[in-house]
């Protein structure tokens, strides 16, 4: 969940991986871990940012990311 947060948001990701240390982060409505995963159609809301929808997964860029499309709401 960290890597798509800073993502979204545009902050590191060690940034946001404190965020969901500090339970700031929900994935659907439960606190995220730092073992937290999403999919699609999953929404993520963190305190203070504004929260993000993975609206899909696709295939593999050539590093071998995922290719991931989100719809982001800022607050």
């Amino acid at each position: 969940v960290d890597v798509l947060g800073s993502r979204a948001f545009g902050v590191s990701r060690s940034y946001f991986a404190k965020g969901v240390a500090a339970g700031n982060v929900l994935v659907n409505g439960k606190r995220a871990d730092k073992a937290s995963s999403a999919a699609a159609g999953d929404e993520i809301h963190a305190e203070g940012l504004g929260r993000f929808t993975l609206s899909s997964v696709g295939g593999e860029t050539r590093r071998g990311n995922l290719k991931v499309q989100l719809d982001v709401e800022r607050s």
